[in-house]
């Protein structure tokens, strides 16, 4: 990977945090630091703004921000009970209803609303234990929602809703992954084994066409997937896999093409050091976050967070620009030391690439990347 602007520097512009590329056309860095008393973990797109939720720190319910991108600044914000959604970008989304007797969990499908007694729930569409591998997954791709578990009381399944009418169109028995990568396009839904999923190499990728009896293996390779992402009718992979000797970690990115999932292997992504799922921007192009090259051999101190722009077409990755995080962490397994949890904690919209970021001991920000050009 190659680099350039390295040097940022800092001014304070409405409150917000902008650090400036060492050029005038270089990429402009800005953050917003959010209220703490909740640990926000996703980022999405909410019409021209942008839609932040999280768990509040204290475990009572959750949160939804409203937040500005031009001034980036945050506009409203509501609490409720996580079983009573307020804002989404979607028009319905999947809730979870635990059973204060046992850990069966229920899945309903509801329409979010502000006030909580106006949120509109469908039938129980799923049911399952609820432990450390069994937590419901899902996923939206172009007018459907997909909900997955691998221990359902059928086994492992996948259920397609509609997101027009909140109903159930499919129920699909699926193999048993725990912990499975998922994403979905016009081509419907993905699977790939995670590193959480332990299946040995080499590792499968499934594609469950909309409304198909069995998802179909569309590939195997690796003994794991760091991420998947999907947009239109294009699905990319970063496969990892063990060399023999010296046992060195290597990541390949791979791109699937169409509803046949034509297979094409891009370029190295050893030097990525990342497994947070990236967000596709036009072009295509896909911008992620990785930690830098550690600094004199020791984990515990590397010189930044790379933006980096991954090619679509080629898989080849550059470096946008490099940040410092709030105590500047680092660790031995790339993110872990500051990425929330899951995939949604990046998005590019409206010409910018903007993620989430929770450094140990630090508040919650949300950074803004404003590219250059």
């Amino acid at each position: 990977m190659t680099g350039h602007c390295m040097r940022l520097a800092a001014v304070v512009v409405s409150g917000v945090l902008v650090m400036a590329g060492c050029g005038s056309s270089g990429p402009v860095v800005s953050t917003l630091t959010l209220p703490s008393r909740a640990g926000f973990e996703t980022v999405a797109t909410l019409g021209n703004r942008l839609l932040l939720t999280g768990s509040d720190a204290t475990g009572d319910g959750c949160d939804w921000l409203v937040v500005g991108r031009n001034p980036l600044k945050v506009r409203s914000s509501f609490h409720a009970s996580c079983e009573q959604p307020a804002l989404t970008g979607e028009a319905v989304v999947p809730v979870q209803f635990q059973n204060p007797r046992s850990n069966r969990a229920t899945v309903r499908i509801a329409r979010p609303a502000t006030t909580p007694a106006r949120v509109r729930y469908g039938p129980v569409v799923m049911s399952f234990p609820e432990n450390s591998d069994t937590r419901l997954e899902w996923t939206y791709g172009p007018g459907l929602l997909w909900l997955y578990d691998v221990a359902t009381t059928r086994g492992a399944e996948v259920v397609e809703v509609s997101t027009a009418t909140g109903r159930v169109v499919a129920t699909v028995s699926t193999r048993k992954l725990v912990r499975p990568l998922l994403a979905a396009d016009a081509d419907g839904l993905w699977i790939a084994a995670s590193i959480e999923t332990a299946t040995g190499a080499p590792a499968p990728t499934y594609r469950l066409a909309p409304r198909a009896g069995a998802p179909r293996l569309v590939h195997r390779g690796g003994y794991a997937a760091f991420w998947l992402v999907a947009s239109g009718h294009t699905v990319w992979e970063d496969i990892a896999s063990m060399t023999r000797r010296r046992l060195r970690v290597r990541q390949q990115i791979w791109r699937f093409d169409g509803p046949s999932a034509a297979a094409h292997a891009l370029a190295s992504a050893d030097g990525l050091s990342t497994v947070t799922t990236p967000a596709v921007a036009p072009g295509p192009t896909l911008w992620t976050v990785g930690n830098g090259p550690f600094q004199n051999g020791q984990f515990n101190n590397c010189d930044g967070q790379r933006i980096v722009a991954i090619d679509g077409l080629t898989g080849r990755q550059s470096v946008v620009t490099t940040i410092r995080l709030p105590g500047n962490p680092c660790y031995p397994l790339p993110g872990v030391a500051w990425q929330p949890t899951g995939a949604d904690a990046q998005t590019f919209t409206g010409g910018a690439f903007y993620f989430l970021a929770a450094p140990a001991g630090s508040g919650t920000n949300l950074y803004r990347v404003q590219p250059s050009g």
